[in-house]
């Protein structure tokens, strides 16, 4: 059963840490509430800061509290992470269905960032 609609438009990103040895990042992201139900980004070639400007939906289930994101390098054999978030519906609900954000990839044991992805979320 469906508990509401959740939008996504995921603008750019800054800064994103370069896991390439040679050039820079060719960098998607991926999205999901449920692991089973994962949505992609297209693939920004040779940079550390990617427009896509690219909107998903999500179909709300009850108990899904948030949105992963999860940043990705492309390389010919696989992909190397750059960075993952979450963002909690809660934080959306509480700006009134509306959140236009940057949000923080942490580096490992939050010390730093990886970077930053700018997202514009709705909620229906």
């Amino acid at each position: 059963m469906s508990h509401g609609n959740l939008q996504v438009t995921v603008v750019e990103g800054r800064n994103l840490k370069d896991k390439d040895t040679f050039g820079q990042n060719d960098a998607y992201i991926e999205l999901y509430m449920d692991k089973d139900y994962k949505q992609r980004t297209s693939t920004i070639k040779d940079t550390n800061s990617p427009a896509w400007n690219e909107t998903f939906n999500f179909n709300l289930l009850k108990g899904q509290d948030n949105l992963h994101i999860h940043v990705y390098d492309e390389d010919v054999v696989g992909k190397d992470s750059i960075g993952s978030a979450k963002v909690s519906l809660k934080k959306i609900q509480q700006a009134g269905g509306h959140l236009d954000e940057w949000v923080k990839l942490p580096a490992h044991l939050g010390l730093g960032s990886h970077g930053e992805i700018h997202l514009v979320l709705r909620l229906s």
